[in-house]
């Protein structure tokens, strides 16, 4: 069968919704939150990678993870939400730029982009350079599916 590309476009719109459901609901499926760990950039050079560096601050996502954008086609976590960095360089801070969620059972869920709240990062902190003793800050978290 061959199809239109209207009809083409309107059978993938119509299978982004549940496939947005489907990979949210990997999130909020165990009785253990999921979480983001945040990583200075290079810490994997290849998605799904094992890091070659340590977890600079892991903040644990609400027990439901976030909502699906049936408008915008995206997975948007709960934020704000925040933790206690302790795996910063002690002395200088470390800058994150690339964030691992990972589902209920420390599966690999996904590697997202990490910036300021200007910035473009799927993630934004309040601040990327992170110093241990203080908080970071989620403020956004956007999934595009």
């Amino acid at each position: 069968m061959d199809i239109s590309t209207k009809h083409a476009n309107a059978v993938i719109a119509a299978c982004r919704i549940p496939a947005l459901q489907a990979r949210l609901a990997l999130l909020n499926a165990n009785t253990v939150n999921a979480q983001i760990d945040f990583y200075p950039a290079g810490a994997w050079s290849t998605p799904g990678d094992t890091p070659s560096e340590s977890v600079v601050a892991s903040i644990p996502l609400a027990s439901t993870a976030g909502t699906v954008d049936t408008d915008l086609f995206q997975i948007q976590l709960v934020v704000p939400i925040e933790a206690q960095v302790d795996g910063a360089d002690p002395g200088t801070g470390t800058e994150v730029a690339l964030a691992r969620v990972l589902d209920g059972d420390g599966d690999w869920w996904a590697d997202l982009t990490v910036s300021e709240e200007l910035g473009s990062g799927e993630i934004k902190l309040v601040e990327t350079l992170l110093l241990n003793g203080e908080y970071a800050r989620l403020v956004s978290a956007v999934v595009q599916g």
